[in-house]
């Protein structure tokens, strides 16, 4: 297996190698009236067939530019702001040297100058972060994909998934919505968009009412060019060596007015993993602690699951002040399941003596989802001034069909064998309103409305082997209905005082949660909730690139139905219930930071947060004789343990002395407190925990990537618990060739087989301890073939001046 992967991994660095082998196009240019040398303009090689970029550079200080592209027919462009754009077509067979090009002054006279400050690269503003791509030049020539390299926190890996520091989930929008695009299909987009296209990028880790989203991240993608034809296919396959496949297919036609998207897929995956745990039992036996039991087990579980799905995406820009997208996604899947291994429990108390058993289980799984949105936006007039409406469904359907059996070897001819089927259900649909308004250059008001409908079906029937039939376990067996509903309003304000912006806001919450059972209706529950939920965020910036930034946000996270229930919900070694007299989690959270960027270097900056929480939600687990058993098992139950803060700081170093290339050092230190009431004692748990983390990126020859990344988390504790720390090493490159027409990726993950896990449990009742492995050290790879042809209007980025169709042409 090393030997293939080292094939492959040789293999593709020859590929890269031969199609780097190309033909150097050089060139100096000049002002045709002084002769003096015309600095950072940009100049593209477009292929003469369809008008496609296929490579840009900016020429120097001394005017002085140098492409590479392979043999074929082309049209060099070069375009700057005051200047005639110049235009070439020629064939290439071999290196070709222009000379002194002149450029000729434009002849448009303006009748007036507005002389518009430069935005500075990077900058803080509010709750977002900007990376200004259109005052980058050493980025023009790459793709979107290489510009979100250089967003302040933003990482692309080389299959292209992306990810923000500080965030566990993020969206991508494009020119302030959701983009609504599959996995892939995003990815294709982000990897051929000319990053000239864009005009900044926001990346927003902690966004406001606003966005109308759950993800803890943001990235809004905002361009300056818009599409007047495009018509692309490109199809691909992913694989990784866990075993892993995907094969998927996209479609994208698109002009002026109209864009339909389309994309589907397959996958099939394999895996395996081996727990193994301890755990020592508890009970009060005339106010001491005495052992109850002890357990110690081991199971080694094998997965297969087949999946798929299928997208369509549809935009119609009616005019200029009114759009409409509509989307729709569904997917069906299914995976089976086996699990072998071996358990022995011994008891001190009830039922003394020992049980040992082999257990052998098979699990079918399958799975079907489907969803579809509807939106709608109208601009008032190009300054931010927006009316947008959204409709969103989603549903899906589970189900579950398990059967195991317990084959004791102490006592001899005890079994158990169970046959248990979980079916769940869910719909929900939701409508937003928001409205925009800058009612000046420096203040502008967001206000919105939102309500759903949420129905969530769980049933379990849990039968046992009796004799020759099976008999319904009325202890294990259940079924209830969630219905709720929510309504959400929400207002922000935004005001700019030079560099200087603050942006309060004020979101309010009401929930209303029905559980009903289909035969426990005394369990029934109707559960209304208030929540006002303030926040404000500060900047400021300085003409030298300082940033400062400093936020506040209070939330409010209310117990789920499940927990509030008193209904009793039993394993096969345990069972647990809910608590009615749950109290709402509060949590205020603030955070500042510092950060200072420069062009040429990168940037250096630190961010402090305090995070406290009233009230938080934990789960105590107790030991507890229960008939059901017939001895003491463990007891789960969630109760409000107290007060808890997380403090914490990241130092962060960022080196970019290009576009092209960068080097990103994370190091976080961070201080979790617990505190509460336990058995009648006072339990303070405080831990301090690190971690640190390496990224590197680079992109060569304007074609083959460079990724490298490795990271180090101490272990943690919580109020009870501790989970062991780990690293990991990852690395890999992609290639393009012929013209991004095809791109190949390899990627090494976990080099050294470092990221399973395992944690440890220690309170009066129950110590346990546990260790999950699974194959994390494995070898992906992929391809994707790209046909088709997308073109861009972009004056700005092109140098053309509006109104202006003068050009200079030669033909060479």
């Amino acid at each position: 297996m090393k030997t293939a992967y080292r094939f492959i991994f040789v293999l593709l660095i020859v590929l890269g190698q031969t199609s780097l082998a190309q033909n150097r196009i050089t060139g100096t240019l000049r002002d045709a009236s002084n002769s003096e040398a015309v600095a950072f303009v940009n100049i593209g090689m477009l292929r003469a067939a369809d008008s496609v970029l296929v490579s840009g550079t900016m020429s120097d200080d001394d005017g002085k530019f140098k492409l590479v592209v392979p043999e074929g027919d082309y049209q060099l462009r070069i375009s700057a702001i005051g200047y005639e754009t110049f235009i070439a077509n020629f064939s290439v067979d071999g290196d070709k040297d222009f000379g002194i090009i002149k450029l000729m002054r434009g002849s448009v006279t303006l009748d007036q100058v507005t002389v518009t400050e430069k935005r500075p690269l990077f900058a803080v503003e509010g709750e977002k972060t900007l990376y200004n791509v259109a005052e980058d030049p050493s980025i023009q020539t790459g793709t979107v994909s290489d510009a979100l390299q250089n967003a302040p926190g933003v990482e692309v890996d080389v299959q292209g998934n992306i990810k923000v520091e500080g965030a566990s989930s993020v969206e991508v929008w494009i020119n302030d919505r959701p983009s609504h695009l599959n996995e892939e299909n995003l990815k294709t987009y982000l990897q051929t968009l000319p990053a000239n296209s864009i005009d900044h990028i926001e990346v927003i880790t902690n966004p406001s009412a606003r966005y109308g989203t759950d993800a803890d991240g943001i990235i809004n993608i905002v361009t300056t060019a818009k599409v007047k034809r495009n018509e692309f296919v490109s199809f691909g396959v992913n694989a990784s060596s866990q075993p892993f496949a995907m094969p998927w297919v996209s479609y994208v036609w698109a002009n002026d007015k109209i864009s339909l998207n389309m994309y589907a897929n397959f996958n099939r995956s394999h895996s395996t993993s081996t727990t193994e745990s301890t755990q020592n039992i508890y009970a009060m036996v005339d106010d001491s602690l005495v052992p109850s039991g002890t357990r110690t087990e081991m199971f080694e579980e094998e997965e297969n699951s087949l999946g798929g799905s299928l997208s369509l995406s549809f935009d119609y820009q009616i005019d200029s002040a009114n759009s409409l997208n509509c989307w729709g996604w569904f997917g069906p899947g299914t995976e089976l399941s086996t699990q072998q291994g071996h358990s022995e429990r011994q008891e001190f108390l009830q039922q003394v003596g020992n049980y040992n058993y082999n257990l052998t289980s098979t699990s079918d799984n399958g799975w079907f989802w489907g969803s579809f949105g509807l939106y709608y936006r109208h601009l008032f007039d190009q300054k931010g001034h927006n009316l947008s409406v959204s409709v969103d469904c989603f549903a899906n359907s589970s189900n579950s069909d398990e059967e195991w059996t317990r084959a004791y070897i102490v006592p001899v001819g005890y079994g158990r064998s169970v046959c248990e089927v979980i079916r769940n259900g869910m719909y929900n649909y939701s409508a937003d309103v928001d409205y925009v308004y800058p009612f000046s250059k420096n203040d502008e008001l967001a206000v919105g409305f939102s309500g759903g409908f949420k129905q969530n079906l769980n049933s379990v029937v849990y039968d046992t082997l009796a004799g020759d039939s099976y008999v319904n376990d009325a202890n294990r067996s259940y079924q209830y209905t969630e219905h709720s509903t929510n309504y959400q309003t929400y207002a922000t304000y935004q005001r700019k005082f030079g560099n200087f912006t603050v942006k309060p806001g004020l979101r309010w919450e009401h929930y209303t949660t029905i559980l009903e059972y289909a035969d426990a209706p005394s369990f029934n529950l109707n559960l209304p909730h208030d929540n006002f939920l303030p926040s404000l965020h500060m900047s400021y910036r300085t003409k030298s690139m300082h940033n400062i930034k400093l936020s506040y946000t209070h939330r409010v996270n209310d117990p789920r139905s499940r927990q509030l229930t008193t209904y009793v919900f039993y394993d096969e070694e345990s069972f647990s219930t809910g608590n009615p007299n749950l109290l709402s989690t509060l949590t205020d959270y603030l955070e500042g930071g510092w950060t200072k960027y420069w062009n040429k270097f990168g940037s250096v900056g630190i961010n402090a947060y305090y995070r406290y929480k009233d009230n938080t939600i934990s789960t105590i687990s107790e030991s507890m004789y229960d008939d059901v058993f017939g001895r003491t098992v463990l007891f789960s139950r969630p109760v409000n343990v107290g007060s808890a803060y997380n403090a914490g700081a990241t130092f962060n170093v960022t080196y970019r002395p290009t576009g092209m290339f960068n080097v990103r050092f994370y190091a976080n230190l961070y201080k979790n407190h617990f505190e509460t009431i336990y058995l009648g004692q006072s339990v303070v748990n405080d831990n301090v925990s690190y971690s640190f983390r390496i990224n590197l990126w680079t992109k060569l020859w304007d074609r083959l990537e460079v990724h490298a990344s490795t990271r180090y988390n101490s272990p943690t504790r919580d109020l009870f618990s501790e989970r062991m720390g780990g690293m990991s090493v990852n690395c890999g490159m992609r290639a393009d060739f012929f013209d991004r027409k095809l791109s190949v990726y390899l990627n090494a993950n976990d080099i050294f087989n470092q990221e399973h896990w395992g944690n440890s449990l220690s309170s009066p009742y129950v110590q346990s301890t546990s260790d999950f492995k699974y194959s994390s050290t494995f070898v992906s790879a992929g391809f994707t073939l790209r046909f088709g042809k997308m073109e861009l209007e972009n004056q700005a980025q092109s140098g053309a001046e509006k109104g202006s169709e003068s050009q200079q042409e030669q033909q060479f």
